[in-house]
């Protein structure tokens, strides 16, 4: 028996402040300072100020666990994103009934991975301190909304069922506080993974059909969308085509403006000597390894050719995040004499999210090199974001055929030297993709062509944004303002 199932939920009393702006509050699934998913939420965010719309912004650490994040105090990611957001989160955590990493563990365990196996009898009364636990998280939340006079709300990856706690709470939230504040469609539900290709390997979510993850329902209050079409697919079959499933594509700046600063000189990388950066966090399913192979190959390849040009690789990610996959691509530079070639930058800021004033950005990065980099595995990533900023800053890329690339990008007629792989075939880099690499360094001219290429093609496919999703215009138009 599950203790306190009885316990009565703690009233709530709801503080509506009509003397805020309309906000919007972005809240992500992914519970780390800076991923993908916030560099797409705070191109929206600084669209939705310039109509006067406030941003907020929960980064999930009180949701998704495995970060470590759990309870932790924001501190540094003020600063980070200081102008773009107002970091907040829901108070009062510690008096939900069960919500705690044990019990959400637990659950996770039970009802979803399936690491702990239970009996009919505890896997009801886990359902039950789910559903209670989700009620009574669903009254802070709507409390954290009113106090915030929220217009919008933006959910990042709620499907995948990290949490599904949160996610029943958030679903409750929606209703009550659409119906209370006479809303109609306030809400986009947008995942960018789903448990058919996020972390398929090690069966981190269990194995279709998800009978106990939290499916998308039909609501007059949420839009649904998703990255690519496969996903939308999937998704809608799941729900059994209750709901309609919107795609749209992550966006990026095509217009050229901004200051651009060269840091091949602060990182000993000379004008004839090459730079391939890599951006990207730190952890093993990105497989910076094969970066690191070819880059000792290329090397190798102009010094037998005679040619006085060296390979960097320039990986800019948090190496914190996954100290021990750190310590091992550390350790393959040093076993193939690579240590002063392969630099390790730590995480970069966009130049829209500025931490400090005249801080190097990825922008910078980008600017600097000759190639950018995303030998990806095959089924970790739904999108592929640095292939976009490569093609939007008029930069070649090289790229694994990771499971999603021919829909998000293939398909397009964009350019550029891709490495085969599949599920089962998913390995270093083999000499022929190696030898198309090289080649293509040595083709200055055909750089050119296919950087410019890309990028008009880019402009056409790749500029859109979700923004008009939202249509804040429409949206939220009986919150009190």
């Amino acid at each position: 028996m599950i203790c306190g199932m009885s316990s009565a939920p703690i009233p709530i009393v709801f503080e509506r402040n009509p003397s805020r702006p309309v906000g919007a509050i972005f809240i992500s699934f992914d519970a780390v300072a800076v991923s993908g998913i916030t560099v797409e939420a705070a191109k929206i965010a600084r669209n939705l100020a310039r109509k006067g719309i406030k941003p907020y912004l929960d980064l999930g650490y009180d949701i998704k666990l495995d970060k470590g994040n759990f309870n932790r105090p924001y501190d540094h990611e003020y600063e980070i994103y200081e102008g773009v957001f107002e970091l907040v989160r829901v108070k009062d955590l510690h008096s939900v009934l069960y919500y705690d990493p044990g019990f959400i563990t637990h659950a996770h365990n039970a009802l979803i991975s399936g690491r702990t196996p239970v009996s009919e009898r505890q896997e009801e009364e886990i359902k039950a301190a789910v559903a209670e636990s989700s009620r009574q998280l669903a009254d802070r939340i709507t409390r954290l909304w009113e106090e915030l006079n929220i217009g919008h709300v933006i959910v990042e990856n709620g499907t995948l069922p990290e949490n599904i706690i949160y996610t029943r709470a958030l679903y409750l939230a929606i209703e009550s506080y659409g119906r209370r504040r006479v809303l109609g469609d306030f809400v986009v539900w947008r995942d960018h993974d789903l448990m058919w290709n996020s972390e398929k390997s090690i069966l981190k979510y269990g194995r279709p059909p998800y009978p106990h993850a939290v499916k998308p329902v039909k609501s007059r209050h949420i839009t649904y969308v998703t990255l690519n079409r496969h996903l939308k697919n999937k998704l809608e079959e799941w729900c059994d085509h209750a709901v309609e499933i919107k795609v749209k594509k992550n966006t990026y700046d095509f217009s050229g403006q901004g200051r651009r600063i060269n840091i091949r000189k602060s990182l000993g990388i000379q004008d004839d000597d090459i730079l391939i950066a890599r951006t990207t966090r730190i952890i093993p399913q990105k497989r910076l390894d094969r970066d690191i192979h070819l880059v000792h190959r290329l090397n190798q390849l102009f010094s037998q050719h005679g040619l006085d040009r060296r390979v960097f690789l320039v990986a800019a990610g948090n190496t914190h995040e996954d100290p021990a996959c750190h310590r091992h691509l550390k350790s393959l530079a040093q076993r193939l004499g690579l240590e002063h070639l392969i630099k390790f930058v730590g995480p970069l800021q966009h130049d829209f999210m500025p931490s400090q004033r005249n801080a190097v950005t990825v922008e910078d990065l980008y600017h600097s090199c000759d190639l950018v980099s995303f030998l990806t595995s095959w089924d970790y990533d739904s999108y592929g974001n640095p292939v976009g900023e490569a093609i939007s800053a008029q930069r070649c890329y090289i790229c694994t055929s990771y499971e999603y690339y021919r829909e998000v990008y293939g398909q397009y007629g964009f350019e550029a030297p891709v490495m085969p792989i599949s599920e089962e075939h998913d390995g270093l880099p083999a000499e022929e993709f190696i030898g198309q690499v090289y080649q293509f360094l040595n083709d200055k001219r055909r750089i050119a062509e296919v950087a410019r290429k890309n990028f008009l093609i880019g402009r056409q496919v790749l500029s859109d944004s979700v923004i008009d999703i939202l249509n804040p215009n429409r949206h939220g138009e009986h919150v009190n303002e």
